[in-house]
């Protein structure tokens, strides 16, 4: 399997998990916390592999590991800690808020990649990221509100990025 199939897998199963976390948040249970930390530590496994295969490129190894290493951390804290819907929302924003960061600053660093990739992809993925900092922040402000419309923006957030990783795949594909 090469760096493009993973990636695109782990944006499968990341598009797959923001599904599932929308279809659940209506009636959330142990099952939402478990089966979010369960899409998320898959995901993690393909992000390691798309880094381990990333390796004679620096950019996009950068990126997939400490993707993936969010990825197993959130996934862990979740089963730990996320017990209650309080702590799975504030936790899962602080994962948004990292995931977007990361997104934003692996833009800046495609800039000056050596593989000139379109500004088109850069600026979606930049554009991606800013709507995950900033939906993290609208999900916690929501929570006080209504918590499972926060748990509807946290889905479709994570659903965004799924797709986003398996467009930047093509994209990249098409270039190597």
């Amino acid at each position: 399997m090469n760096r493009f199939k993973s990636q695109v897998l782990y944006g499968i199963l990341l598009s797959v998990t923001g599904i599932f976390l929308l279809l659940l948040s209506y009636g959330p249970s142990r099952i939402v916390q478990y089966g979010l930390a369960s899409g998320m530590l898959l995901s993690s496994f393909f992000a390691f592999l798309t880094a381990n295969k990333s390796k004679g490129s620096e950019i996009p190894y950068k990126f997939n590991w400490l993707l993936g290493l969010g990825l197993i951390v959130y996934s862990l804290i979740i089963l730990i800690y996320g017990s209650t819907l309080d702590r799975f929302i504030t936790l899962t924003m602080a994962f948004l808020l990292y995931f977007g960061i990361v997104e934003i600053i692996f833009g800046f660093g495609l800039m000056a990649y050596k593989k000139r990739i379109s500004l088109q992809v850069i600026v979606f993925r930049m554009i991606i990221g800013l709507l995950m900092a900033v939906g993290a922040v609208l999900m916690l402000g929501m929570a006080v509100v209504d918590k499972n419309t926060s748990l509807v923006v946290a889905g479709t957030l994570i659903l965004l990025c799924g797709i986003n990783f398996i467009l930047l795949a093509n994209a990249v594909r098409k270039i190597a």
